[in-house]
């Protein structure tokens, strides 16, 4: 149940709950760099204060490059996950204005937990997630739980992202909220990645 080409007309409209950031200047300059790469943004984002957007296939570094590309050409404060060892001088302060949150590994708490507690003490929170494991020629990708029990534990939407290298489009949507059926759920998300071309599809 891969996207149609139905619903890739238009820049996504935000909703007054979405949380911002930027100025008319980034985000005029990050459109401008998509349209000369040849690229689109499509979809739509729901008007939620706290989402966790799921990113794939990931199959490059690209991705995270036009993801960024793509935070700043809707104005959008989008935050994503980083070994908190990252947050230490000199890299601190710029992983923290790009977005980052620290995941503090040294806690007993895990991955899930802290995402889970990010999202509570937070009004409002963008959370970035690409859940693909280890993948290889010979055997299909495996997707981790994690982000459906992030978002189940927190209570928030799941919305898509989906880098289609093959017709150079970055869809938003559709938004899923989790039903506890977990084999279900996934079944349905993996759905609308069917034919999708990564960057580096083998």
């Amino acid at each position: 149940m891969a996207y149609s080409s139905e619903s890739t007309q238009g820049m996504p409209e935000l909703g007054k709950s979405i949380p911002r950031r930027g100025g008319s200047l980034s985000k005029a300059s990050a459109r401008a760099i998509m349209s000369a790469a040849g690229w689109k943004i499509t979809g739509e984002v729901p008007d939620e204060p706290k989402i966790l957007l799921v990113g794939a296939p990931h199959t490059s570094n690209w991705d995270y490059i036009f993801t960024v590309l793509t935070t700043y050409s809707l104005g959008v404060d989008l935050h994503f996950v980083a070994k908190h060892s990252l947050f230490k001088k000199p890299l601190g302060g710029l992983m923290r204005r790009t977005g980052g949150i620290p995941l503090n590994r040294s806690t007993s708490e895990g991955f899930v937990e802290q995402m889970v507690e990010e999202f509570n003490k937070r009004d409002s929170l963008m959370l970035a997630i690409m859940p693909e494991g280890t993948r290889s020629r010979e055997e299909a990708c495996q997707w981790r739980s994690g982000f459906y029990h992030i978002a189940q534990g927190a209570g928030v939407p799941i919305t898509l992202v989906i880098f289609d290298y093959g017709r150079k489009i970055m869809h938003l949507g559709p938004t899923f909220w989790p039903s506890g059926e977990y084999e279900a759920d996934l079944a349905e998300i993996q759905s609308y990645y069917v034919g999708i071309e990564g960057k580096h599809p083998r």
